[in-house]
């Protein structure tokens, strides 16, 4: 069995993504992974001043991932259809 283990030192980003491009603050993670997960459909964006758009990876709805991430950087999201919903943030030590 895999267990995710939460950074104690970074608190999480809850953020309700629209349909204009929207950014986390800066993530600082130890291990360089971070934890998205959506309730709405969502595009993503990973840099140091990022803008999301209709090209970039989407997240489906109801979805949870693990990526590679530069400590430091952002997250840009994107709604992608009709409704509202949430996209979730957090370092992974």
């Amino acid at each position: 069995m895999q267990v995710t283990t939460i950074d104690p030192d970074y608190s999480s980003q809850t953020l309700e993504p629209s349909s204009e491009s929207q950014q986390s603050t800066a993530i600082t993670t130890g291990s360089g992974l971070i934890r998205i997960a959506t309730t709405v459909h969502c595009h993503i964006r990973f840099r140091a001043n990022p803008t999301a758009t209709e090209n970039d990876l989407m997240l489906p709805a109801n979805h949870v991932e693990i990526f590679a991430f530069g400590s430091g950087q952002k997250v840009a999201f994107l709604k992608q259809g009709g409704g509202s919903g949430e996209i979730n943030i957090t370092a992974v030590d």
